[in-house]
C-alpha cells in the first residue's frame, strides 16, 4: 500500500513557507509612498530579479503540475510551445519595448488611449480585468485539486489559504514584495523540480540507463510531427500557436509588461526578457523530463501507482507524497504552492494597477497620493478575494485537463488584446472604429471556430489575433484614421 500521508514535518516546512511570504509584504511596506513605488517598485529592481520575475509570473502551478501530468501521458510535442519565446524576444524588445518604456505609462493600456481613445483604452482593460479574475480562480483551483488527491489537504482550505496568503503580501508590500517573492518562489519550484526528478530517476532499478532505455522504447522524447493535421499538437500547430501565444502575453498582458517599468532604463528591462527567455529553455525541459519520469518509475514500479483521482493532473503531486522522504514532499508542496503564488500575486498587482490607473485616475484625475494608493490596495483585495470565490465555485466542478481549458480559454479573451497593439504600432491608417471593429470580429470568429470546428486549442490565439489585424486593416479604408499619431506608431518613430 502507498503511503499518502503528509505528515507534520512537512506541514511545518509549509507553515515556514507560508509565514516567509507574509513577512516579505510586511518587510516591504514601508517604501510604498505612492502608485509609482506601489506598481513599478521605482525602478529599483535589479534586471535579473525582473527577468526571474517575468519567468516565475509565467510559470504557475498551470505548469509545474499540468506540463508533467501531459508528457507522463503522451509525449514531448508540446516542449515548442514553451521555446516559442527565444524567437519572439528579439522582437518584443526591438518594436513594442519602446512604447512602454519611453512613455512611461502607467499600465499597457495607457498606450491605447494616446494611440487610438479612451473608450479603446477602458475596453482593453476590462477585458484584461475580466481575463485575471478568472485566470487568478483557475490558479488558485488547479493546484488546490490536485493535492486534495494525494495529501487529503481541503481544496477549500488550500484555495483560501494560498488566496489569503497572497493577497496580504501583495497588498502590503507592492511590487517590490510581489518581484522579491517571485525570485524566492523560483528557486524553490526549480530546486523542487531538480530534486524530484533526481528521486524518480533513483527510484528505477538501473538508474539512468534504465530512464532512457524505458523512454526512448516508448516514443516518450518524441517532439517532432510533421504531419499537416490541424487539430493534433504537431509540429506547425505547437510552433506557430506557441508564437503567437507568447506574443500576445508579452505585448499586452498587463501583468508581464509591468515588469518592464521596474527597472532603471530600457537596456536593463531589455537584459530582463532576455533573460527570462534563456531560463525558459532549460526549465521548460525539466518539465517534460519530470512527466517522462514519472512513466518510467510507474512502469517500472507498477506496485507503487496507487489508484488517484481520474485527473491525471494528480500524477506529480501523487509522486512527491508518497515516494519523497519527510521534509522533500513539503519542499515541493511548497513549491506547487510557489508557482501558484508568484502569478497570483502579479496577477493581483496587475488588476490592481488597471483599475487605480486605467479607470479610477481617468475619472478623477484631481485625487491625492494617499486615495490613490487607497484603492490600489483596497482593489487588489477585492479582485483577490472574487478570484477565491470563483475557485471556490470551480471546486464543485469537473474539469478533465485544466491546461487545455486554460490555454482555449487564454485564446478566446486575449488575441484581441493582442491585435489591438499590434494595429496602433504597426498599421497606422487603423483608427478607433476600425480597431474595435476588428476586436469585435476577432472574438465571433474564434467563438465560431471553437464551435464549429476541430482545430486544436493552441492555435485560438492566432486564428483571433490574425483576423481582427485583417478585419480592422480592410475596415480602415471605409473609416481611416484621423487622429494624429505622430510617436505613437512605429513609421513615426523611425524617423
Amino acid at each position: 500500500k502507498v503511503d499518502n500521508s503528509f505528515g507534520w514535518i512537512n506541514y511545518i516546512v509549509l507553515i515556514v513557507y507560508f509565514v516567509g511570504m507574509l513577512f516579505l509584504g510586511f518587510f516591504f511596506m514601508k517604501d510604498n509612498e505612492d502608485t509609482d513605488d506601489f506598481f513599478k517598485a521605482g525602478g529599483r529592481i535589479p534586471w535579473w530579479a525582473a527577468g526571474i520575475s517575468i519567468f516565475a509570473t509565467t510559470l504557475s502551478a498551470i505548469t509545474f503540475i499540468s506540463i508533467p501530468a501531459k508528457s507522463y501521458a503522451t509525449d514531448w510535442r508540446m516542449l515548442l510551445f514553451n521555446l516559442a519565446i527565444l524567437m519572439v524576444v528579439p522582437v518584443i524588445i526591438r518594436y513594442f519595448l519602446p512604447f512602454f518604456r519611453r512613455f512611461n505609462f502607467d499600465t499597457a493600456y495607457h498606450y491605447l488611449e494616446l494611440r487610438f481613445n479612451r473608450g479603446i483604452r477602458w475596453m482593453a482593460s476590462a477585458l484584461f480585468v475580466f481575463f485575471m479574475v478568472s485566470r487568478i480562480a483557475i490558479v488558485l483551483f488547479l493546484p488546490s485539486l490536485a493535492l486534495h488527491a494525494v495529501t487529503g489537504i481541503d481544496v477549500y482550505f488550500s484555495i483560501l489559504i494560498m488566496g489569503v496568503v497572497t493577497i496580504i503580501y501583495s497588498t502590503s508590500g507592492g511590487m517590490e514584495a510581489v518581484i522579491w517573492g517571485d525570485v524566492i518562489q523560483g528557486f524553490i519550484l526549480i530546486a523542487g523540480a531538480l530534486v524530484a526528478f533526481a528521486f524518480m530517476v533513483f527510484g528505477v532499478e538501473g538508474g539512468i540507463g534504465t530512464f532512457w532505455d524505458t523512454a526512448v522504447t516508448n516514443n516518450k522524447f518524441d517532439w517532432l510531427d510533421f504531419r499537416f493535421d490541424f487539430t493534433q499538437p504537431v509540429f506547425w500547430v505547437v510552433l506557430i500557436g506557441g508564437i503567437a501565444n507568447t506574443l500576445i502575453t508579452y505585448t499586452s498582458d498587463q501583468s508581464v509588461v509591468q515588469r518592464y517599468m521596474t527597472t532603471k532604463d530600457e537596456k536593463s528591462t531589455a537584459k530582463s526578457i532576455w533573460l527570462n527567455g534563456i531560463i525558459s529553455v532549460p526549465v521548460s525541459i525539466i518539465f517534460f523530463l519530470l512527466g517522462t519520469g514519472l512513466y518510467v518509475f510507474y512502469t517500472s514500479n507498477p506496485a507503487n501507482m496507487a489508484i488517484i483521482n481520474p485527473n491525471i493532473d494528480s500524477v506529480f503531486p501523487q509522486f512527491i507524497v508518497s515516494e519523497m522522504p519527510v521534509g522533500f514532499a513539503g519542499l515541493l508542496i511548497a513549491a506547487i504552492f510557489a508557482a501558484a503564488m508568484s502569478t497570483l500575486s502579479s496577477n493581483i498587482n496587475s488588476v490592481s494597477a488597471v483599475v487605480t490607473s486605467d479607470f479610477y485616475k481617468t475619472l478623477w484625475p484631481k485625487t491625492s497620493l494617499k486615495s490613490n494608493m487607497r484603492v490600489a490596495r483596497w482593489t487588489g483585495i477585492i479582485v483577490g478575494a472574487f478570484g477565491i470565490g470563483m475557485a471556490l465555485i470551480l471546486a464543485t466542478w469537473d474539469i478533465a485537463s485544466l491546461w487545455d481549458q486554460f490555454n482555449t480559454f487564454l485564446g478566446l479573451l486575449t488575441s484581441g488584446l493582442g491585435a489591438i497593439f499590434f494595429l496602433g504600432i504597426f498599421f497606422p491608417r487603423v483608427g478607433s472604429t476600425s480597431a474595435f471593429i476588428g476586436l469585435i470580429t476577432g472574438i465571433v470568429v474564434l467563438v465560431i471556430v471553437q464551435s464549429n470546428s476541430s482545430v486544436s486549442f493552441l492555435l485560438y490565439g492566432l486564428i483571433g489575433m490574425v483576423s481582427s489585424i485583417v478585419v480592422a486593416y480592410l475596415i480602415s479604408f471605409i473609416f481611416p484614421n484621423k487622429k494624429d499619431i505622430k510617436g505613437y506608431s512605429w513609421s513615426s518613430i523611425k524617423k
